[in-house]
């Protein structure tokens, strides 16, 4: 008889495949609220609290629950001058008290693990300047002016939960039409037909470039903190998810392409995914566009790609979530390549119904678009994304 599968994680055993994979995604949710939140601070801490017990936070695992447990220990000590939420911190005090002993454990755990992520951190900053020398040289190389020698490394975003606070319930109706598109197929001037190997790289991007071959560009959105090396696995789609340029662990990971898009000839829309930073590295920074007068202020970005420097225009800003193989939920991080009208036209009604703003998002049958994509913690699995054309 052949021997019954164990599911372990971290030290806890699973009897079925679906108790493992819960814990799997409970995981994934601990690491994304450790990178985005400092669960440290009082309040921090009391509002994830709430966010657990009002349900908009689940958990799923005894894995879950050991954090929930370690939330509400960090309530109950550390929240007693917020006289306002006496009665909820006197429940999370009842909480951690009757699992203390899972409490002192994930602590220890935690104090472990907040060791390890300082380590990683340092390491990343330390790894992030050797890029940021190296895309000194790029700029040297180049003639054209993208600032990529003002990278800030150590950057911090004080009010950054503040303006994802302030607009994450998409304050504003959004009652505008989506642009129609009577083109029956689509054709761009931007389309190109090149065969692997006829482009050349781009000068200034060939020390970067024999550092890492997975790189395909750099992304300056400009006048902001973004200005990152970009790569691309298509056989590994989310290799670079947890790590950096040079391939080693990080929390932050590194910018990367969708496997479908394609840099050479570039598809309909390009996207790029990135880490919703606490500190506001990565894409962190992305959710100052739910601000509707930084979104109208900082419109421009740069893609060097390896063959090209493309000019991009941003159009649009949106708040989505996670869509599933059994909902109906729109993804639009599935939108890569359109042949006809009709295509496009789906997209954009469906991009507008999930605008920020109440304004009609201006795409086009003759553009080519660039899709910045990160999480954002309006809602459970919630994402955000900045919708761009080309213009140059």
């Amino acid at each position: 008889m052949a021997e019954n599968k164990r599911f372990i994680i971290g030290g806890f055993e699973f009897e079925t495949y679906y108790e493992y994979r819960a814990a799997q995604e409970d995981v994934k949710k601990i690491e994304c609220i450790n990178a985005e939140l400092d669960i440290q601070d009082p309040e921090v801490a009391l509002r994830l609290y709430n966010d657990i017990r009002d349900g908009i936070i689940t958990f799923n695992s005894p894995i879950g629950k050991q954090y929930v447990d370690h939330v509400a220990d960090i309530v109950a000590n550390k929240s007693a001058g917020m006289l306002d939420d006496r009665e909820i911190i006197e429940e999370a005090a009842g909480k951690a008290k009757s699992s203390r002993l899972f409490g002192l454990i994930f602590v220890g755990i935690a104090a472990v693990l907040i060791v390890i992520f300082a380590g990683i951190e340092i390491k990343e900053i330390a790894e992030t300047r050797k890029i940021a020398k190296l895309q000194e040289s790029v700029q040297k190389a180049s003639n054209t002016n993208n600032s990529q020698n003002n990278v800030k490394i150590d950057n911090e975003i004080d009010d950054i939960g503040t303006v994802e606070d302030s607009n994450a319930g998409q304050s504003e109706e959004n009652n505008s039409p989506a642009k129609v598109i009577e083109d029956d197929l689509i054709n761009s001037p931007w389309d190109t037909h090149y065969t692997e190997g006829e482009r050349e790289i781009l000068p200034e991007l060939t020390e970067l470039y024999s550092v890492n071959h997975d790189l395909v560009g750099v992304l300056e959105v400009v006048d902001t903190d973004i200005n990152y090396p970009v790569v691309q696995t298509p056989n590994d789609p989310e290799y670079y998810l947890r790590r950096d340029f040079y391939g080693n662990d990080s929390t932050g990971g590194t910018l990367f392409v969708d496997y479908r898009c394609d840099i050479l000839n570039p598809t309909t829309n390009t996207i790029i995914y990135g880490h919703n930073m606490r500190k506001g590295t990565m894409f962190g920074g992305l959710k100052r566009y739910l601000n509707h007068d930084y979104y109208q202020a900082h419109k421009k970005i740069i893609f060097k790609t390896l063959y090209e420097e493309q000019e991009y225009e941003v159009v649009g800003v949106g708040l989505s979530e996670v869509g599933y193989d059994d909902d109906d939920t729109y993804k639009y991080y599935d939108f890569i390549d359109a042949i006809t009208g009709a295509e496009l036209q789906e997209f954009l009604d469906n991009i507008q119904s999930l605008s920020a703003f109440d304004e009609t998002i201006d795409i086009s049958s003759t553009d080519k678009i660039l899709t910045l994509s990160t999480c954002n913690t309006y809602k459970e699995d919630g994402r955000m994304f900045i919708v761009a054309k080309r213009v140059k």
